[in-house]
């Protein structure tokens, strides 16, 4: 098995038009399914977590705190099978990959909106902006107050 893909989220669906994608380490995801016998202790249908490790000969996810307790009382981490879990969150800081799900997208006659980056100096000029702003009421301020006190005088 060369890539594990897993459903994507009814809010992701809607906005790439895609319905399953290859998952990836960081990735976040809920477990919609499980078996109630077993996880009647742990409950982990529901959960959401980060994607640790994806385990690609066995086809099987390991994620951020969902762990079973083995017999001597350790816990170690549970590998869950692609078809229980969904993509909630995407994490696209590959450039190659986004360009795929945007390719899917355009194939579909989706038009995927790209979420802005914070840029620094952006929010340097809104907060000189923000600055200049009140110093400007302040004068003009001043002016009608001078102007005011230039009336009583006369």
């Amino acid at each position: 098995m060369k890539n594990v893909s897993v459903h994507l989220s009814k809010d992701l669906i809607s906005k790439y038009g895609v319905k399953n994608f290859p998952i990836r380490k960081g990735d976040i995801v809920r477990i919609v399914r499980g078996d109630a016998e077993k996880d009647e202790k742990l409950n982990i249908v529901g959960k959401e977590g980060k994607v640790i490790k994806i385990l690609t000969d066995k086809g099987k996810v390991i994620i951020e705190n969902i762990n079973i307790s083995k017999a001597d009382g350790k816990m170690k981490p549970r590998k869950i099978d692609p078809s229980a879990i969904v993509l909630t969150k995407l994490i696209l800081e590959d450039k190659k990959r986004k360009e795929r799900l945007t390719k899917l997208a355009q194939l579909r006659n989706i038009t995927v909106q790209e979420e802005p980056e914070p840029a620094k100096s952006e929010e340097k000029k809104e907060g000189e902006e923000a600055a200049t702003e009140p110093e400007k009421e302040a004068e003009e301020q001043k002016v009608e107050d001078k102007e005011e006190e230039e009336e009583k005088d006369e």
